[in-house]
């Protein structure tokens, strides 16, 4: 793989210094998962590149509470949060679709922040962050932002992130003890598939059944992460019944063909959808 530079600063700090002093495109380092391959692919691709290796930097790692929110290092790999007691306590959701990425080598190097800079459409983590309403810390140049992951994702392998930005943080509000939580995911293999389809759903009832909090969404068919309130509302303050349940099933799987269009494979994605989302909210209301 050819390239213009490569360096790996100690800090983050240096890492800014390095990005401020440097002339020409910058592509960031994380765990390499995507970016050594891409560079295998086309052996140019980085020619003119310096590469940063941010891999590793203490300032982007650990898993930690801060109030009422979880705050996960994008640089925490996919193996660190599947196996993160708070992760499993305040968004196991996350947990859930962490546990399906890759093989057990890419989750061991594969980071958070790696898998939302790439924005592949079939990122198994987009639902569930997505459905956390995560929020994503950025710098750049040492000014410091927070956005929505629905607004760091562009389309398809492009974001709203320019070479001088790192992703520092995902922070999510925690979800209160006794929230349901759920992740589906379609592939072509149970081991190293890539996603067709992933469902991520949140549920939350009172001690009688009435449904205080719903959300539910699909990855791997839209152009971006999406959530969709109108269809959220459809659960809450009541005690779903058949009809309910096949209402938001039929909503849900609708957004298929309206967002995305008619392609080959709706004839099938629409009809998963539906029973998938189904017998998903049939088995965690039965919890």
């Amino acid at each position: 793989m050819k390239l213009k530079r490569y360096v790996k600063p100690a800090s983050l700090q240096e890492a800014i210094t390095i990005l401020r002093e440097t002339d020409g495109p910058v592509t960031l380092l994380a765990g390499g998962t995507d970016v050594l391959v891409y560079g295998r692919e086309a052996n140019d691709r980085y020619a003119d590149h310096t590469i940063v290796d941010i891999f590793g930097l203490p300032e982007l790692s650990g898993i930690s509470e801060d109030g009422d929110y979880l705050v996960i290092g994008a640089g925490a790999t996919h193996s660190e949060i599947e196996q993160s007691p708070l992760v499993q306590r305040y968004a196991d959701v996350l947990a859930c679709a962490c546990r399906t990425v890759g093989s057990l080598q890419i989750r061991n190097h594969a980071t958070i922040g790696g898998n939302i800079g790439n924005a592949s459409p079939a990122a198994d983590t987009f639902a569930a962050l997505a459905v956390l309403d995560a929020q994503v810390e950025i710098d750049r140049l040492g000014q410091l932002r927070r956005e929505r992951i629905q607004d760091i994702i562009a389309r398809p392998y492009h974001t709203t992130l320019t070479d001088r930005d790192i992703l520092l943080r995902i922070l999510i509000r925690k979800l209160p003890d006794g929230t349901r939580c759920n992740f589906y995911k379609l592939g072509r293999r149970h081991a190293l598939a890539i996603s067709r389809m992933t469902i991520a759903t949140v549920l939350r009832c009172d001690a009688s059944g009435v449904v205080q909090d719903f959300r539910m969404t699909m990855g791997a068919t839209f152009p971006q992460p999406m959530m969709f309130p109108e269809i959220n509302e459809m659960l809450i303050g009541k005690r779903p019944d058949e009809g309910d349940i096949a209402a938001v099933s039929k909503a849900l799987s609708d957004k298929i063909p309206e967002i995305a269009g008619i392609r080959a494979s709706t004839t099938y994605k629409q009809p998963v959808c539906q029973r998938m989302c189904a017998r998903i909210l049939h088995e965690m209301l039965e919890r």
